[in-house]
């Protein structure tokens, strides 16, 4: 997808705090202008980990929308193109963001549920800027990429998903 930063999320923790964050994640609240699922699926969504203020919302995307988004989630638009794999202990999510990893959603979800390890890794809009951020408690936990040529292409083999 053109302009779009890919993006792998692992979250690892006990069953109950994983159901309840994939619970919230999904449920897809969010402003008037934020709800373009049409096809009835449940819709993941970025609003509902870190919510757009009212304020914002009432100034409309195109006034004020795209800029809080960008400021403060770290991409501009919400996410889209959702796949997801529940294993035990484990949820990994493969999406598409516009022009910029969200990470500053992540790590507030990890203050969230502090019960919950996060990861984070994007794969910028050049195809060779690679972001990895982990995050648990509300704290930036640091980097780590595996080894090879293709160290993207490798995590995202890992957790299932095709490229």
């Amino acid at each position: 997808m053109k302009g779009y930063v890919e993006c792998l999320l692992q979250v690892m923790g006990d069953a109950a705090s994983l159901n309840t964050f994939d619970k919230l994640f999904r449920s897809g609240k969010g402003p008037s202008w934020a709800d373009r699922a049409s096809d009835g699926a449940p819709r993941y969504s970025l609003h509902a980990l870190f919510p757009v203020p009212e304020a914002i919302q009432r100034r409309g995307y195109e006034t004020a929308g795209h800029l809080w988004c960008g400021d403060f989630w770290g991409a501009p638009d919400d996410l889209v193109d959702m796949q997801v794999k529940r294993l035990l202990g484990k949820r990994y999510y493969r999406f598409y963001t516009p022009g910029g990893v969200p990470e500053n959603v992540f790590l507030k979800a990890s203050y969230d549920f502090p019960l919950l390890h996060l990861r984070l890794v994007g794969l910028g809009v050049d195809r060779g800027d690679l972001q990895n951020h982990s995050y648990h408690g509300g704290y930036y936990q640091g980097s780590f990429s595996p080894d090879g040529e293709n160290p993207f292409a490798i995590l995202r083999e890992e957790m299932g998903f095709s490229a």
